[in-house]
């Protein structure tokens, strides 16, 4: 092999590592999120941080969001739960930053932090799952020690309902 071959393919190797990015290379700014409720069946509609509902259907259901809110700016969605076109319950989601977001340091370099990243959104992520509460029901005691389940008491079993101590 020629010096000019090396070279040129050593070039070529430092301008890719240099005008990369991880996070860009490893995830996107988009993903699909699932869309879940205890019960299921909630009718529901996604609304970004400029006010439009991006999205409305009924749990369980999977839908493509954007991590992207701008230049190093996260999205943020809030989320309504709608019963007889009442909104009973919201919450907002926030995408967090991607942890390969880090790797720039290494590999993407100055490039990556402050333009690649940040431009297509990929240095966020959304969470992969996100589940709805109605805010109303019974509490109930899960078995995770850490955790309270919020549930209608119409959704429980009979051997559950058994269990119940009248306070």
């Amino acid at each position: 092999m020629s010096n000019f071959s090396k070279i040129a393919i050593a070039t070529a190797s430092a301008a890719a590592l240099l005008l990369s990015s991880c996070a860009s290379i490893v995830s996107r700014a988009s993903r699909d999120v699932s869309i879940q409720s205890n019960p299921s069946g909630l009718n529901f509609s996604i609304i970004n941080k400029n006010g439009e509902t991006i999205h409305s259907g009924t749990t369980p259901q999977v839908v493509n969001l954007s991590a992207r809110g701008g230049y190093f700016v996260p999205a943020k969605y809030t989320i309504e739960v709608k019963r007889a076109g009442k909104v009973i319950s919201s919450q907002t989601v926030t995408a967090s930053l991607n942890g390969w977001y880090a790797g720039n340091i290494i590999f993407g370099g100055l490039v990556g932090l402050i333009i690649v990243d940040p431009l297509t959104g990929a240095m966020y992520r959304l969470p992969g799952t996100i589940h709805l509460e109605t805010g109303s029901g019974s509490t109930l005691a899960s078995t995770d020690s850490r955790s309270l389940k919020l549930a209608s008491i119409e959704t429980l079993t009979p051997e559950q309902r058994a269990s119940l101590v009248r306070l």
